[in-house]
């Protein structure tokens, strides 16, 4: 199922592109927006798949899809195929949270949980973890210290709203958290997003029309959501009175740098806010980073072709890069899907 999945997403990347080759377009000096120079490392992965800890240089991951950080500056990973939870310290230092590597489910704690591709997560205030455990089909919460539970859904695919286990999800594939505590999914072939309470309780958000396979999903401090609808290649905006409106991307997607509606993306994935308003897009079609003004204003800041090359803008490469962090301190960290790696670059 897991390579079934992986494989839809890349094919759906390859043909987009192929349909749109004659709309490329590459930033231009002058431009509005930022051509500033953006140096990518590598924060952790050698590049080839594995389940190992230790100093980031030597540290394996197998299809990390997303990261995470807390206010102290840890990075946390939802290793998919590993089903597994890492860490990553502001030292460059991986660890396992929760999970062993087995593809199952269970409750308990760190290692003695199982999880059944990961795909998203978030850390609230206080250091709980929240994991959108995809083909589980369940929301699970680990504790810091390390007590893995279910918080909703019942495993099974389906489309179920109420409290806890009462409810059902269907590869949801983005989780945010507002500053009041609830939760928002992107639950993915549902078409929906769905909200959850402090308590548990499963609702779903009224909007006007399905959405094609969200993804990423982030909240300002306004409590407006911004989705990423991998399925028409758009990037979406939910206010919090419920409208929603198109804020970069024109179907069926491509490449290019521009205003609003008239940049281009490939089956994007992943998406961060900053704490000046701008968005960071994993364009993994495209195998870049790109970003949104507040003004909405897209251009590419990192990555110009496939590779697993670290330098400056256009001279990194990466390959599927997709579920995207920032912290605190100015950096944005990128889950390289392909690359098996943690990205890093500094944005401010």
């Amino acid at each position: 199922m897991r390579n079934l999945f992986i494989s839809t997403v890349l094919l759906l990347a390859s043909a987009l592109m192929l349909q749109s080759c004659k709309k490329k377009n590459n930033p231009q000096p002058g431009m509005p927006g930022d051509t500033g120079s953006y140096t990518v490392t590598t924060l952790a992965g050698t590049g080839s798949y594995g389940f190992t800890n230790g100093p980031g240089a030597i540290a394996q991951f197998s299809d990390p899809y997303a990261v995470a950080t807390d206010v102290s500056g840890n990075v946390y990973v939802a290793d998919a195929d590993n089903n597994a939870i890492r860490k990553i310290t502001p030292a460059g230092i991986v660890s396992t949270v929760a999970g062993d590597g087995t593809r199952g489910f269970k409750n308990g704690t760190g290692t003695g949980a199982e999880f059944n591709f990961p795909h998203a997560l978030v850390v609230d205030s206080i250091g709980n973890i929240y994991v959108a455990d995809t083909f589980n089909e369940m929301i699970r919460k680990i504790t810091p210290a390390g007590v893995v539970s279910t918080l909703a859904g019942d495993g099974t695919a389906g489309f179920i709203n109420g409290a806890g286990t009462v409810a059902e999800f269907n590869a949801h594939s983005g989780i945010t958290i507002d500053r009041y505590g609830s939760l928002f999914v992107a639950d993915s072939n549902n078409q929906r997003i769905r909200k959850i309470t402090p308590a548990g309780v499963v609702s779903t958000l009224n909007l006007t029309v399905l959405l094609s396979g969200p993804q990423g999903i982030a909240v300002n401090a306004s409590g407006d959501l911004y989705v990423v609808e991998s399925g028409k290649s758009l990037i979406r905006k939910i206010t919090s009175e419920g409208n929603l409106t198109t804020i970069a991307g024109t179907e069926p997607g491509g490449f290019a740098d521009g205003q609003g509606t008239a940049a281009l993306f490939s089956v994007p994935e992943g998406i961060a806010i900053d704490a000046s308003a701008n968005l960071y897009i994993g364009d993994l079609g495209n195998d870049r980073v790109r970003k949104i003004t507040p003004a909405g204003y897209v251009s590419t800041i990192a990555g110009s072709a496939k590779g697993n090359v670290n330098g400056a803008g256009a001279d990194a490469r990466f390959y599927a890069p997709a579920g995207l962090a920032t912290d605190a301190f100015g950096y944005l960290y990128i889950a390289d899907i392909n690359n098996h790696s943690i990205r890093k670059l500094k944005i401010n």
